[in-house]
């Protein structure tokens, strides 16, 4: 218990604000407390645990590896204090606040308004700001701390992000139904015959797939990267031009026959994962969201409304 003392709540946020400003100055400032104070807190936290946390440079301050693992413990020690914080207060009023929450434009065409309606029913006093772009967009606002969670593709955890495969899905080539061959699927060798309209190499499903063709010995014939999912769907339906995508992305319009898919051969899976900012995993108006958007997303997945599988 004497050690435990030593990472006391006021510490641990201390270092966790240090980390994400990179500076002695800017944390002391968004924490309201003195510079000299700051650093003699970060040295007794060094002397403490005896190891270097901080690397200091003419920059401002990095984790070392040692600090790197603390951050990550800091995250879940501090997240754990603020969830039993929010569930005593949950006890005596509903959650409230406002949710960030980022979604894929593909997944956002059938999670969106299922997942409004829900959070609107079980939990009116949050303020839900949704807002839907490519994955890579999502993954760096939710690194800039702009949004609290996010359904991305195929990211790891990091000291900053908690993220997990909530669901697997398996990617199509998709344009109009008359310039599509006979079949359900369609081989990644033929793949270099079709003009795509692509994400753009930033996105990281985009470099997936270009490594994808080129282990099975052929190359995607990329015409034009587009990161703007809706012009994407649109220039498919001229029918000059085909994609690789979910079919979530396109299922209302396959059901009103504009545009159809086949299913790439070998498959070509991506994992949904649901990533969440540490620092706010212990608000209860952000877990609660997390539920909703988990219980949303396989109920859809259940009924076949999105072509997934549970993780």
């Amino acid at each position: 218990m004497q050690n435990a003392r030593q990472l006391d709540i006021p510490r641990l946020i201390a270092f966790i604000a240090v980390c994400e400003e990179g500076s002695i100055s800017a944390a002391s400032r968004r924490l309201h407390i003195a510079q000299p104070a700051l650093t003699v807190t970060m040295a007794k936290l060094e002397s403490a645990l005896g190891t270097k946390l901080l690397e200091r440079d003419i920059r401002g301050v990095t984790p070392t590896p040692s600090g790197a693992e603390l951050l990550a413990r800091a995250y879940d020690i501090v997240g754990r204090a603020q969830a039993a914080f929010g569930d005593i207060q949950a006890s005596a009023r509903e959650p409230q606040g406002e949710v960030s929450i980022g979604l894929p434009a593909s997944a956002a065409a059938v999670l969106a308004l299922p997942l409004i309606a829900r959070l609107s029913q079980d939990y009116p006093r949050i303020r839900l700001r949704l807002v839907d772009g490519f994955s890579g967009y999502l993954w760096s606002w939710l690194l800039a701390g702009e949004l609290d969670l996010a359904l991305v593709f195929d990211r790891s955890s990091t000291s900053g992000v908690h993220s997990a495969p909530i669901a697997h899905e398996d990617m199509h080539l998709v344009g109009v139904p008359e310039r599509m061959k006979a079949g359900r699927t369609v081989s990644v060798s033929t793949l270099a015959d079709y003009p795509l309209a692509m994400s753009s190499r930033r996105h990281g499903i985009r470099s997936a797939l270009d490594d994808y063709a080129v282990r099975h010995g052929t190359a995607l014939n990329v015409g034009i990267e587009i990161d703007a999912g809706t012009y994407l769907i649109q220039l498919l339906k001229t029918g000059a031009w085909f994609s690789l995508l979910a079919p979530c992305a396109v299922a209302r319009d396959v059901r009103e026959g504009t545009l159809a898919t086949r299913r790439l051969s070998p498959t070509f899976t991506r994992s949904i994962c649901l990533a969440q900012r540490r620092a706010v995993m212990g608000d209860t108006a952000v877990r609660r969201a997390a539920e909703s958007l988990r219980q949303v997303a396989r109920g859809l997945i259940d009924d076949k409304t999105w072509d997934a599988r549970p993780a």
